[in-house]
């Protein structure tokens, strides 16, 4: 049973249970423990320690003084114990030589190769994997080092991160299918008049569920427009493209649009106020990042901001 003295995690759930339990009975059955078995290991660490940590005579029982600080620092140990984990982890990816980058559809195709020559010309002992920034992958995703780099939402996390990039300007791509339309005209003004005249048209939406399409939908439903979806595409300049070869309309960037659009296409740009989305975005990674993450991802900052 000695080695069981040293597993932090039981040892944590055991005496935070304490405190919010009336008997050690209760503690085990929330931990599927047997009663025997969380007092041996109790007796084991207050053993250890020189010092009672429970007041099992107590009705409800509780921890003493001592039991709240060896709580406190056990739980530095286990955070030290996670941080060395990620370390480890990312220092045997960049010993591979392999970092993965993840990429929301915001970005455009024609700048991911971009980004992927230039540092691949600054970094050509690396190997770089380049994947979608979708709904799917979170914070916890770079925390546990699935992931070394996101390009695209921020997250709230103090072992994070983040590079704030310019806010996203996005637009509406307006097909000459639409009443709206004009042939003289290369932009369109944003107004809830205006938006309505998109009720019922065919519209190409992105997977990015978590990010672009979650917040096109709150200003779809805000503005009270219905539109008929008629496929999805992983990214935006996927749907950009699809949008342009079915007459559609589709939310996207500006520099996506200009990148996709011939001068034969009879599309005009409604761009959407940044205060209606609030696309705020940042290149993230890990506080305990390698220096070789590190410098990737302000290049990738570069390389963005002056493009």
């Amino acid at each position: 049973m000695e080695s069981n003295v040293n597993d932090v995690d039981k040892l944590i759930n055991i005496l935070d249970n304490v405190k919010s339990s009336d008997s050690l009975t209760e503690v085990a059955g929330k931990l599927y423990f047997s009663q025997p078995y969380v007092s041996k290991l109790i007796n084991e660490m207050e053993k250890q320690y020189g010092i009672q940590l429970v007041n099992r005579k107590e009705n409800p029982i509780s921890l003493t003084n001592a039991g709240e600080v060896v709580t406190q620092n056990l739980k530095i140990i286990q955070d030290a114990q996670v941080k060395l984990n990620i370390s480890l982890v990312d220092l045997k990816r960049t010993e591979q030589g392999v970092l993965s980058i993840a990429i929301c559809s915001l970005v455009d195709g024609p700048s991911i190769s971009y980004i992927a020559q230039k540092v691949h010309e600054k970094f050509p002992y690396l190997r770089f994997n380049f994947i979608n920034l979708s709904g799917d992958l979170t914070d916890h995703d770079l925390i546990n080092g699935k992931i070394d780099i996101a390009i695209g939402r921020k997250w709230n996390n103090l072992d994070l991160h983040v590079i704030p990039l310019p806010v996203s300007e996005l637009a509406l791509l307006i097909p000459e299918t639409c009443p709206l339309y004009d042939e003289k005209a290369d932009y369109i003004e944003f107004s809830q008049d205006n938006l309505s005249t998109l009720n019922d048209c065919e519209y190409i939406g992105v997977n990015d569920s978590s990010f672009l399409q979650r917040k096109v939908d709150i200003l779809l439903k805000d503005n009270g427009i219905h539109v008929n979806k008629i496929m999805e595409l992983p990214d935006s300049g996927q749907a950009t493209l699809m949008a342009l070869n079915l007459h559609a309309t589709t939310i996207t960037t500006e520099n996506i649009a200009r990148n996709s659009l011939a001068e034969s296409d009879k599309y005009n740009l409604m761009m959407i106020p940044k205060e209606n989305t609030s696309l705020d975005m940042g290149i993230t990674y890990r506080k305990q990042s390698s220096e070789d993450i590190k410098k990737v991802a302000h290049t990738i900052n570069e390389l963005i901001t002056d493009k």
